[in-house]
């Protein structure tokens, strides 16, 4: 009798541990390995530009790992009717499973600070993003912050002088319309509009029509004979902020005279001497052409000789030109052989402007 009660008491012990074992298994809570996301801090592009970041390897070789992008670190300012910065950024960061990337388009963005033109509204100083990795159950075992920097996007502007810090251009007074075409620098216009802002003394002359900046021939000195500057601000606008600009200067000049002769200001008159006779193998120096306004004066070059209608060669150097005053020299040579001999001079201004003429001296033996 007390060998049973000993069994039933071991019985009942040993069922008792099964118990307490199994609701253990089913109380305990679900164990999950915390991740380590290893992300770049910043991306910074340019408005138009795209990036790539790729997902790190914890979250890569996780297959049961759900994963999503949040933005709640990020203001979620109004942008424009029935548009929020949030919608925004959930168009322009998104994952890419298949690539197993976070893409970034900046041309679905704005730059960052920037302030809207038709609001109060301003664009955050830095967009802040997270990734976000969860299980089945809908656990969080990793998440990281990453910011993204959109700086303004870069306009170009057609046949412009881009060697100093802001882009300029010279334009000669004449009795037509100047105009120069702009175009946003990795952007496919959708949504953005071309926009200048003209000073009060500008407005009368300075328009924008699509892409195209416009002055009218009015532009400038009334007489056309003084230099007048236009320093212009060119913007790109998308839902009122400005997403890329640049300066712009233009540097209206009187019209240039490059001949082979005497110019007289005064009375508009002008004396051309670009055909001369002269002596076979004497040698010869021309007087230095006209270059007007003179303060415009440079450099002269030499760009080709031709003999009777075709090319000579200058190899031997016969015929020069003074870089300095841009007059023609000829030495005396016997090979020369009488003709009409057409020498094309260049001259290089200060503006970087350049013009060509020709002076043509007919040798024969007197």
């Amino acid at each position: 009798m007390k060998k049973m009660s000993r069994l039933f008491a071991f019985g009942l012990a040993a069922a008792t541990l099964t118990f307490g074992i199994t609701s253990c298994k089913k109380d305990s809570p679900e164990i999950v390995r915390e991740l380590e996301i290893d992300l770049p801090e910043m991306t910074s592009l340019h408005y138009g530009k795209t990036a790539e970041l790729a997902l790190p390897a914890s979250v890569n070789s996780s297959g049961d790992l759900s994963l999503s992008l949040a933005f709640d670190k990020t203001p979620n300012i109004e942008i424009g009717s029935n548009k929020k910065l949030h919608d925004v950024l959930k168009d322009a960061v998104q994952l890419d499973l298949k690539k197993q990337q976070i893409n970034i388009d900046a041309a679905l963005l704005y730059p960052n600070a920037a302030q809207s033109m038709i609001s109060t509204n301003r664009i955050p100083e830095i967009y802040t993003a997270t990734l976000e990795a969860k299980t089945v159950n809908g656990k969080t075992v990793g998440e990281r912050d990453f910011q993204i920097k959109v700086s303004s996007g870069k306009i170009a502007i057609e046949h412009v002088n881009t060697s100093n810090s802001i882009p300029f251009s010279y334009a000669l007074y004449s009795d037509k319309s100047v105009e120069f075409k702009l175009a946003a620098e990795n952007t496919a216009l959708l949504h953005e509009t071309w926009y200048i802002a003209p000073s009060p003394d500008q407005k009368q002359v300075v328009s924008i029509d699509g892409s195209t900046i416009r002055f009218s021939a009015d532009a400038g000195d009334p007489a056309k004979k003084a230099e007048h500057t236009y320093d212009l601000k060119p913007m790109l606008l998308k839902d009122g902020f400005v997403v890329a600009e640049t300066d712009f200067r233009v540097v209206f000049i009187p019209q240039i005279k490059f001949f082979y002769g005497t110019y007289y200001p005064d009375l508009n008159l002008t004396i051309q001497l670009n055909l001369i006779h002269i002596g076979l193998s004497n040698g010869y120096l021309s007087a230095a052409p006209t270059l007007y306004p003179e303060n415009y004066k440079s450099t002269f070059h030499l760009v080709s000789v031709g003999l009777d209608g075709t090319a000579y060669d200058n190899s031997r150097g016969i015929f020069s030109v003074n870089q300095n005053t841009g007059a023609v020299s000829v030495k005396k040579d016997d090979s020369l052989k009488a003709g009409s001999y057409k020498i094309i001079v260049k001259a290089i201004t200060t503006t970087g402007l350049e013009y060509q003429t020709d002076l043509t001296l007919v040798m024969s033996a007197f």
